[in-house]
């Protein structure tokens, strides 16, 4: 390997590294503490979710309505960071959200109970501001949890 070849190495590793930790301080900052403004500081104000539900839009403002609601619905709720894989400028994590359902989300009442969910989400990371989402989530077994749905 050549100098000029650990060198590309070495700028393509710190910048995945930049990325990583953009994700690693959103879900400390913004999932976990509801920092909001934090939230806008993370996300480009050309952020797309291409995962938003219906009736959320898909734009950097209907990212944190959802969060806030979610946050509000479940007040301990907590995420954790279960595997985090890296390249270029997308970061994909393997996350766990466990959380008390205390409030109304989705339509969906409140029902005090509590849920562990496994999900996994792919943010594009540009400049160190988190620019697009997919998320991968199981929503039945979320259902049955809350027992909305038989088991």
């Amino acid at each position: 390997m050549t100098m000029a070849d650990e060198s590309a190495v070495s700028v393509g590793s710190s910048e995945t590294e930049r990325n990583k930790a953009v994700i690693r301080k959103f879900v400390d900052e913004v999932q976990n503490k509801q920092d909001w403004d934090a939230y806008d500081e993370l996300n480009d104000p050309a952020f797309v979710n291409l995962s938003a539900p219906p009736g959320v839009p898909a734009d950097r403002a209907g990212g944190k309505l959802y969060l806030q609601a979610l946050a509000g619905a479940y007040p301990d709720g907590h995420v954790t960071i279960d595997d985090m894989l890296a390249e270029g400028d997308q970061v994909v994590t393997k996350k766990t959200f466990a959380g008390t359902n205390l409030g109304e989300f989705a339509g969906m009442p409140a029902t005090g109970r509590r849920v562990t969910i496994q999900y996994v989400d792919i943010m594009r990371v540009h400049d160190g501001r988190i620019v697009e989402h997919w998320l991968s989530l199981d929503q039945l077994s979320w259902m049955q949890q809350l027992g909305l749905l038989p088991a």
